[in-house]
């Protein structure tokens, strides 16, 4: 068996595109589980911005790893990407991590971004005469949307990292 230069650069991309997509769905589940439930008083607050900006980097090599890897590919052919069970696989995985990487790697606003340790820091004042369920648009809504978009990045970088690992795995 003849080892080539190609075939150690295919599998070197392969395990750097593995470890770290598995480890940018790690640290997002660390921050959804870990850090946000448990920064209810602040003593997290210094973390959060370290972790989110190692999860910036390792989302990159992720991405990046993850389209040479489709470049380098030699069976990859826009034939079989868009002819094949296989390639609508990971057309929707790769759609479906563009999406979470580009939502995290955008200017963060009031609009788009993820809850921050200071948004769940923020106490909700409610007067006696406004409605327990606020009107879409208050405060609440605002930070309970913004948990929400949060969670559904997740469940989209979950079954993004699930298509990856079974199309990967050939049982197309």
């Amino acid at each position: 068996m003849i080892v080539t230069a190609e075939a150690v650069k295919d599998l070197v991309v392969r395990y750097i595109h593995l470890f770290s997509s598995v480890l940018w769905w790690g640290i997002m589940f660390f921050l959804f589980t870990i850090i946000f439930p448990a920064n209810k008083d602040g003593r997290y607050s210094l973390l959060f911005p370290r972790v989110q900006k190692f999860m910036k980097f390792i989302a990159t090599v992720a991405m990046a790893s993850g389209i040479s890897l489709l470049l380098i590919n030699t069976r990859v052919t826009t034939e079989r990407l868009l002819g094949t069970s296989w390639g609508f696989i990971m057309l929707a995985g790769g759609m479906l991590s563009a999406v979470v990487y580009l939502y995290i790697m955008l200017p963060k606003n009031d609009k788009i971004s993820l809850p921050s340790t200071s948004a769940l820091l923020t106490p909700i004042s409610r007067p006696t005469n406004r409605p327990i369920f606020p009107i879409v648009g208050g405060s609440q809504s605002r930070l309970t949307s913004k948990r929400m978009r949060s969670r559904l990045l997740f469940i989209f970088l979950t079954i993004t990292v699930g298509l990856m690992i079974y199309a990967s795995h050939g049982f197309l």
